[in-house]
């Protein structure tokens, strides 16, 4: 096991690490999206929130659903991370 012995000056000397990307030391200066690659996140964007809009204002998804929903996500954490046992006693799972 090797140790490295520094001296008082080095012990307060800061290490500076800053990448400086300004202006045209930017790897991106310049560049310009093509207006089809715009228009395509655009769409995709749009029907991300009609989607949300959709869910917020016909609440498509029910109570069961919810209840459901929660239920399987309880099961699945229970059986990737529960201690299986064999007695009747209560198993400890931090929650």
């Amino acid at each position: 096991m090797s140790y490295f012995i520094l001296d008082e000056e080095q012990m307060n000397e800061q290490v500076n690490k800053v990448r400086d990307h300004s202006g045209e030391k930017n790897p991106h200066y310049g560049h310009v999206m093509k207006p089809e690659s715009r228009e395509a996140i655009a769409n995709k964007q749009r029907q991300r929130y009609e989607l949300l809009r959709q869910i917020v204002d016909k609440k498509t998804v029910s109570e069961e659903r919810v209840r459901e929903i929660i239920k399987e996500t309880v099961q699945d954490y229970l059986s990737r991370n529960a201690v299986q046992t064999n007695n009747n006693r209560p198993n400890n799972i931090p929650l």
